[in-house]
């Protein structure tokens, strides 16, 4: 597919295949629009569209590449797209709870053997016991930002093994670049950063610590907004069916494992595996060694919710109004009974 140049907002209809029967008229398809940001952990919708399975749902996806899950967020509560696919933060559930958007399906989650944000640490700050997390209390941890997903599995590991929170020291420098430049400076004795980049800035004595061998999280999410869930119900199921299917494909090329641990690539890994690499830019061999996780029928880890709601609400950072229930529809995943309509 073809991209416009950087710094536009590109807006993508991607090419469908039909799986089987006879092909819709174009006339006959109902567009749905997704906004996105570029990254790998869209992998379930980029094959859901390849396979043609929206098609099969009557449906034209109109997929939207955004910069940053804001900018997703906005799109969603302001029409400009019906789906929206992003990141879980402390901001994210505040503009949720302020516009109505709904967490309807997983996008993603840091699981074991899937870890989507590694600290990485350097050599000085390794010999000196910062190799495991009972080494954390009193490093100094770079972080991108102190609103995120990977903000939250950091403290929630402190709370599994009873570290004082006030002993874990994060020093908010902006972006993944600020945090890799204040470790070579020696600033800061480890930088909390997503898994690809962790992996390739690995090298020179850097040692990694991978958050999900200690805590496992729901990263990502797919939302809507409450109108569109009662006006445009159909529409949803549609998408979400679509999706679903996606998701199991995922699975079946990307998560499956023998007994002995040994990864078991799926009949079209290398094809989607291309795919992937090509819709989030991310080299195909790092690919390969960063895939993330999303379960086979994109159930949320609703349990989990809570505790982030919880979390940044005791830090400051979230309403006390808000709860989690009231920013969940799990009806289109089959985990509570659908609205009448």
């Amino acid at each position: 597919m073809r991209h416009r140049p950087r710094g536009t907002v590109e807006v993508v209809i991607l090419a469908l295949l039909c799986c089987s029967g006879l092909p819709l008229a174009a006339d006959e398809l109902e567009p749905v629009r997704i906004g996105v940001t570029r990254e790998a952990s869209a992998a379930s919708l980029f094959i859901a569209i390849d396979a043609g399975y929206f098609k099969a749902e009557g449906l034209v996806p109109q997929v939207t590449f955004l910069k940053a899950d804001p900018s997703v967020s906005a799109a969603v509560a302001s029409g400009k797209a019906d789906i929206g696919m992003a990141g879980l933060s402390a901001a994210f559930y505040s503009y949720a709870a302020g516009h109505s958007l709904k967490m309807i399906a997983s996008r993603s989650s840091d699981q074991t053997r899937f870890p989507m944000y590694a600290l990485l640490i350097s050599k000085k700050a390794h010999a000196a016991g910062v190799s495991g997390v009972r080494g954390l209390p009193n490093a100094r941890i770079g972080v991108a930002s102190a609103e995120g997903g990977a903000y939250y599995g950091l403290f929630s590991i402190a709370s599994r093994f009873k570290l004082d929170p006030d002993s874990i020291k994060t020093v908010s420098l902006k972006s993944s670049a600020g945090e890799l430049a204040a470790l070579s400076r020696g600033e800061i004795e480890a930088a909390l950063l997503p898994f690809p980049t962790a992996l390739q800035s690995a090298k020179g004595g850097y040692s990694l610590l991978l958050l999900s061998d200690f805590a496992q999280w729901q990263q990502g999410v797919v939302f809507t907004t409450a109108n569109n869930i009662a006006t445009r119900r159909n529409l949803i199921e549609r998408f979400m069916r679509a999706y679903q299917r996606g998701t199991a494909d995922y699975q079946l090329n990307f998560l499956s494992y023998d007994d002995g641990g040994d990864f078991i690539p799926g009949p079209y890994y290398a094809r989607y595996l291309d795919l992937i690499a090509r819709q989030a830019r991310i080299p195909s061999g790092i690919l390969a060694r960063t895939k993330t996780y999303c379960d086979r029928r994109a159930n949320l880890d609703v349990a989990d919710i809570k505790k982030q709601v919880k979390f940044w609400q005791d830090q400051g950072r979230l309403d006390k109004g808000i709860t989690a229930t009231d920013l969940l529809d799990l009806s289109f995943i089959g985990e509570e009974p659908s609205a009448p309509h």
